[in-house]
């Protein structure tokens, strides 16, 4: 286990969501967020605002990945919210804005005190994502305690 792994919670680990839209996903993950007290009400216009200007679609070699996050003033606690979409959701891709179709979503919530995690969770999240064992066994999961149990145990 890592020092990232405090920052997943079986609470935030959202399977087979339904979503029409970036958007549609965007305010049902804020809402259940806002539920938990993890976020600020402006939580969502923020993200929103962050990732049209800045998107943070990645195409990994094995998995393309999207590491929403609205900046830290907007966020309580440091969290990662696990999300995979039942369908592909049209994202942008980070640095390109070239249109990316993505499943899988790691809201990342990042305080004032812990912004230096952002580089280091992007570049872990990319060391993960090109290894193509760990993208076969994270593809399988579909229960969200065995996501949390894999995650904790592998990032």
């Amino acid at each position: 286990m890592s020092n990232y792994s405090e920052l997943f919670d079986k609470d935030l680990i959202f399977l087979q969501v339904e979503a029409n839209d970036r958007n549609d996903l965007y305010q049902k993950v804020a809402d259940k967020l806002a539920e938990q007290g993890l976020v600020k009400e402006s939580f969502l216009p923020a993200l929103i605002k962050r990732e049209d200007e800045f998107p943070t679609g990645v195409i990994t070699q094995y998995l393309p990945i999207v590491l929403p996050h609205a900046n830290p003033e907007n966020v309580n606690q440091p969290f990662i919210a696990v999300v995979q979409t039942q369908n592909e959701i049209r994202v942008q891709q980070m640095g390109t804005n070239e249109d990316e179709l993505a499943r899988n979503f790691f809201f990342l919530g990042i305080v004032k005190e812990t912004q230096d995690l952002q580089v280091k969770l992007l570049q872990r999240f990319m060391q993960l994502m090109n290894n193509q064992e760990f993208v076969m066994d994270f593809k399988k999961i579909d229960k969200p305690a065995d996501m949390y149990d894999y995650l904790i145990n592998n990032f």
